[in-house]
């Protein structure tokens, strides 16, 4: 792994998000409330997540950066299976945890955190990558591992279904943050490239806080409500 590769995962793992007040307080308590409204806001996410590679795979003409881009969202779409892509396994899993689709609504700081990514893709190949790369193929395995061992307690709390989804999405980041990176070394050559990727992943982690800024500014409504 060389020098720029571990700069880029070192900017993750030690990046703010990791200890959002929201993901640090449910690491330790989790609830089958926290629980639906983190799964229920993600689902969004996942939506814009094909999107984004797909976007970032039409900003380049090198044909194997397109191929593992294209991997990636093939994978994402279950490789063509629908009850196998990531947004029907949550779908299914939601449905299991009984939550009611007719009432779905994404908060605020969700759609900001979708918008904000979509602008840093926008900014070209190189940013793409660095927001797709480490900002979320290897952050959402850092994420989700730590709601992923809070639901295991959960789970045996109320007799809830296997974490399914949980397991796909850490076994699909494992690979797919793994081929991210080779794909950043093998095209970011130059110093210009380089820096685009940097700030491409600083942006996507920046706009990450967003998504855990409105799970916690529910939580202050709620404390709100239940003191006056």
């Amino acid at each position: 792994m060389n020098h720029f590769i571990r700069q880029l995962k070192s900017e993750v793992e030690t990046h703010s998000v990791l200890r959002s007040k929201w993901l640090l307080e449910r690491k330790e308590t989790l609830t089958f409330a926290d629980l639906v409204l983190w799964l229920s806001q993600e689902y969004f996410v996942s939506i814009g997540f094909v999107d984004w590679f797909l976007l970032v795979a039409a900003k380049t003409r090198d044909q194997k950066a397109k191929i593992v881009l294209v991997e990636n969202i093939w994978e994402e779409l279950g490789e063509g299976k629908i009850e196998d892509t990531h947004v029907s396994i949550l779908t299914d899993f939601l449905n299991q945890l009984k939550f009611d689709f007719s009432t779905h609504e994404i908060l605020p700081e969700t759609k900001t955190y979708l918008e904000k990514m979509k602008s840093v893709i926008d900014l070209g190949f190189y940013y793409g990558l660095g927001a797709l790369g480490p900002a979320n193929e290897y952050l959402l395995k850092l994420e989700y591992s730590q709601i992923a061992d809070a639901y295991q307690k959960l789970k045996l709390e109320y007799n809830l279904p296997e974490g399914k989804f949980f397991q796909v999405n850490l076994d699909a980041d494992e690979g797919h943050s793994k081929r991210m990176f080779e794909l950043i070394e093998e095209v970011a050559h130059t110093e210009d490239s380089k820096d685009q990727v940097i700030e491409g992943n600083r942006l996507a982690l920046e706009a990450r806080k967003d998504f855990y800024l409105g799970l916690s500014r529910l939580d202050e409504t709620k404390l709100k409500k239940a003191v006056s």
